[in-house]
């Protein structure tokens, strides 16, 4: 049974109580706010060679940033509203169906004609390391402040918002102007991460890479104090969580009461698709129901293992149980940094 808080502001607070599975349903939730796509993955089989053909695998997969939280959250047993707009082509109707086939709540998203639906096409390195991709999502123009009034009427204070920075502008605004809950976001590249700097202080929870942590805050992070510097950018704007992804050497996390690092086993790399959208999901699904955060941020990095070791993004195999049960392998230790 998961420990689930019962306190308004669930985000700050520790002093939880037991509440059962069932009742967690009818109160909670998570609405996912963001990009649905037609992923196209190529992994070169030798080391890679510019202007020229390389010899690979190619992969085609359903994906998105927004689509991929969307995904963990469910897999990881959460009531899931997916807000998106696909196109009426055959891969928006296709998309739409399988989300709804994973669990997810597509009541509120938005079925578009006249623009295709979006693409993504990723180039791995021979060590299935992600080398360049490119994005077509025009069709998100599509989402209008009529679109996202009804989904935030549809949403109270116990519920989480979660965006990424796929959205326009126009629509990033409006969900954090008036979303009724807390919101947590994910920047998505280092090109639109500043979408989130002028209105930062409206974040809840927010988990850039390095690259994008430096990129918005111009400090680059090469110690621990450097660490701390950047954790504090955030913080003292007014985010109240923030997760900074720093690959093989670990995990950054800033909250109110805390800076710490935290670092785990080395990982064997499979596909590395998916692992920080699974660890965004994976711990606002924790956050949600009052865990603490350090806890919480040891589930989500154990479940972004397993979905890069495992390819478990892909196989859909994804299961809190399982994912609390190997927190332990991880040989996770956490270092709390000065303040």
């Amino acid at each position: 049974m998961a420990v689930i808080c019962e306190n308004d502001d669930c985000l700050n607070r520790t002093d939880c109580v037991i509440i059962s599975p069932e009742r967690r349903n009818l109160m909670k939730s998570v609405c996912v706010i963001g990009g649905a796509n037609i992923d196209v993955c190529g992994a070169s089989l030798e080391p890679l060679r510019n202007f020229d053909s390389n010899p690979g695998t190619i992969t085609v997969s359903y994906g998105g940033v927004g689509r991929n939280i969307a995904q963990i959250c469910a897999l990881l047993q959460e009531r899931v509203r997916f807000v998106t707009c696909f196109s009426c082509d055959s891969y928006g109707e296709l998309m739409k169906k399988d989300c709804e086939m994973l669990g997810m709540d597509t009541s509120l998203s938005k079925v578009v004609s006249g623009v295709p639906s979006s693409m993504y096409v990723a180039i791995l390195d021979e060590d299935h390391d992600m080398r360049v991709a490119m994005s077509d999502m025009r069709i998100l123009r599509e989402m209008d402040t009529k679109m996202l009034e009804k989904v935030m009427y549809e949403l109270d204070e116990d519920d989480m918002i979660i965006i990424d920075a796929n959205l326009d502008m126009e629509s990033i605004r409006y969900v954090l102007d008036h979303a009724p809950c807390p919101v947590a976001a994910d920047p998505v590249s280092v090109s639109k991460a500043s979408r989130f700097t002028d209105q930062i202080e409206k974040i809840s929870i927010f988990k850039p890479n390095r690259f994008e942590a430096e990129a918005m805050t111009g400090i680059s992070i090469k110690d621990e104090e450097s660490a701390v510097a950047c954790l504090k950018w955030y913080l003292n704007r007014g985010v109240r969580e923030v997760m900074i992804s720093l690959a093989d050497q670990g995990v950054l996390l800033g909250t109110e009461d805390m800076c710490l690092w935290m670092k785990h086993r080395t990982i064997h790399l499979d596909n590395a698709t998916g692992g920080g959208d699974t660890m965004l999901g994976a711990y606002v699904t924790r956050r949600l129901h009052g865990i603490y955060p350090s806890q919480a941020l040891s589930f989500a990095v154990t479940a972004a293992v397993d979905t890069i070791e495992k390819d478990s993004f892909r196989r859909r195999s994804l299961e809190p149980e399982a994912i609390a049960e190997q927190i332990e392998s991880m040989n996770i230790k956490e270092k709390i940094l000065c303040m």
